[in-house]
């Protein structure tokens, strides 16, 4: 799928690389911000050619892999830090690498040694009532995801409020959690962009992903839904012209597409609530209900969704536990 030209900004250079045909995701956005002294602003995934890819479309706009002095990740999925390492290899000296203390972990060799999953994983799977066969589908997937990526050795770790000056423009780091506990907007102010990450994308709802490992949480109560629709609380004041997002199309009106965000969520939790009514059901039973059309491979996505908007649910005394399981069994509360 082709999407629209981004607008051309004196400074800001986007750089959309492509996703294999099957991805919902579109493209994974690049930012090259400055000439000289270049902030990046993620990196996309390490899949064969999307490097000569990147390469190519910054030498067009005048950009040496050498002028790259950071790059700024915006939260710690590898499609986002993906190609770091060959960045800085390429770029012939040290590369400062940026991503929110609360996401550190994630891009570290510890955490991606073990194909990406791990005991937390099948407890949760296990909790939802997943079946055996699907769980194997979605170790596999991430077996995959852990391909498209170096670990980074070494990070320096940003939070929210940091600004970063550089040859003609400033960004400030807004943290905005949900998507992920360390998710990060950075905002331009020059030209009034919001490099959203995953936090803010056009032609989907981000999921609010539940971090299974908890001891990495500098807050044991964080509730990933809860989170995230503060994170779009926290950017309605903003000054925003155009939000350049980490994967898809550009977007012109942020306080529209955070209304609909807003809207499509409540109406999630309706629906579940509305599915819970006739009688306890586990998570897993449920995805057919929420995600008709979900592919299997994606099962993890969609039980994490599904947890999310429970936690809300239960929080509003709207639905509750009825059995702790495995599997867990819910119920809606008139």
């Amino acid at each position: 799928m082709q999407i629209k030209p981004f607008p051309q900004l004196e400074n800001i250079y986007p750089v959309a690389i492509p996703f294999p045909n099957d991805s919902h995701l579109i493209s994974a956005n690049s930012y090259a911000v400055g000439k000289r002294s270049v902030t990046l602003i993620d990196t996309g995934p390490k899949l064969p050619g999307i490097f000569t890819l990147l390469e190519k479309q910054l030498t067009l706009a005048g950009i040496k892999m050498s002028s790259i002095e950071r790059i700024l990740i915006t939260h710690g999925h590898i499609d986002h830090f993906g190609l770091a390492v060959e960045i800085q290899k390429a770029a012939g000296h040290p590369v400062e690498f940026l991503i929110h203390a609360d996401d550190s972990w994630k891009s570290s060799r510890e955490n991606l040694r073990a194909q990406m999953w791990s005991p937390e994983a099948d407890n949760f799977m296990a909790m939802a009532g997943v079946p055996e066969k699907a769980i194997e589908t979605a170790k596999n997937r991430f077996n995959f995801f852990k391909a498209m990526c170096d670990p980074l050795e070494s990070v320096s770790t940003m939070k929210d409020g940091d600004e970063i000056d550089g040859d003609g423009y400033q960004l400030k780091i807004i943290h905005t959690p949900g998507h992920t506990a360390g998710s990060c907007c950075v905002y331009e102010s020059g030209h009034k962009i919001l490099f959203s990450g995953d936090h803010i994308i056009k032609h989907i709802t981000p999921n609010p992903l539940v971090e299974l490992k908890r001891s990495h949480l500098k807050d044991p109560s964080y509730q990933s839904l809860k989170a995230y629709m503060k994170s779009l609380d926290k950017l309605a004041g903003l000054d925003v012209q155009y939000v350049f997002p980490g994967h898809g199309e550009y977007i012109e009106d942020l306080p529209v597409i955070i209304s609909s965000y807003k809207t499509h969520y409540q109406q999630r939790m309706n629906l579940l609530w509305q599915a819970l009514k006739s009688h306890p059901r586990p998570i897993y039973d449920l995805v057919d209900d929420i995600f008709p059309h979900m592919p299997r491979n994606d099962i993890f996505l969609a039980i994490s969704d599904i947890v999310a908007h429970l936690e809300i649910l239960i929080n509003a005394g709207r639905v509750r536990i009825i059995d702790f399981g495995p599997p867990a069994l819910y119920q809606s509360q008139n």
